[in-house]
């Protein structure tokens, strides 16, 4: 990323599903920088323009991303130690 321009650069990219895809992107906008996570897919089979952004994603200063990367830990550490998977019954009472 240059000083002084809005530069855009793929960071990280794997596959969700067969129709979708998720880009990770370091992003220069104004005087921060930031970290772009966004699901892109196809919006119709065989589309000339290839893969779209959707508005499914999250857009975070990097200065957040330490806090981000606490809460992935958490989220792995219950899931690969035998943590309780949640219910839907528990997302409707947090959400």
């Amino acid at each position: 990323m240059t000083e002084g321009s809005e530069d855009k650069r793929l960071v990280a990219e794997f596959e969700k599903n067969s129709a979708e895809t998720i880009r990770i992107y370091l992003q220069k906008w104004g005087r921060g920088v930031y970290c772009d996570i966004r699901v892109w897919t196809a919006f119709r089979p065989g589309d000339e323009a290839g893969e779209q952004p959707t508005k499914k994603g999250i857009t975070l200063a990097v200065e957040l991303l330490p806090e981000l990367r606490k809460a992935i830990d958490k989220v792995l550490a219950e899931v690969e130690f035998g943590g309780e998977q949640p219910s839907a019954d528990d997302a409707e009472e947090k959400g």
